[in-house]
């Protein structure tokens, strides 16, 4: 394939407007569009988020987001309502999940 560029990562919600809300208060990200079927964000260095509500000309499922930060450390985990499904000190990586399974991994990069 000829240009082929990355283009956006998918996340699955029943509600795609709280779901943007929620991504966009946790991460940082602006809201481009945002209905309840579909939302697109973006983040500062512009990469997208689409987020959609499963149809019959949408076949979506949940997706997996990650971030890297300088230092990880369980005291500055603030992601609520997130849930924490695990976190590896050792090796300095974390996973959460929201509401609708979509995982968002956080690993130390420095």
């Amino acid at each position: 394939m000829k240009d082929l560029q990355f283009y956006a990562a998918n996340l699955y919600s029943l509600d795609c407007e709280k779901t943007a809300l929620l991504y966009a208060r946790l991460f940082s990200l602006s809201i481009l569009s945002s209905s309840k079927n579909h939302a697109e964000l973006s983040s500062p260095n512009g990469f997208s988020i689409f987020i959609d509500k499963p149809s019959i000309h949408c076949n979506v499922t949940p997706g997996t987001l990650s971030f890297c930060v300088s230092e990880l450390n369980e005291s500055s985990f603030d992601l609520d309502p997130l849930s924490l499904e695990s976190f590896h000190e050792k090796e300095k990586y974390a996973s959460f999940l929201d509401e609708y399974q979509n995982r968002i991994w956080i690993f130390e990069k420095k």
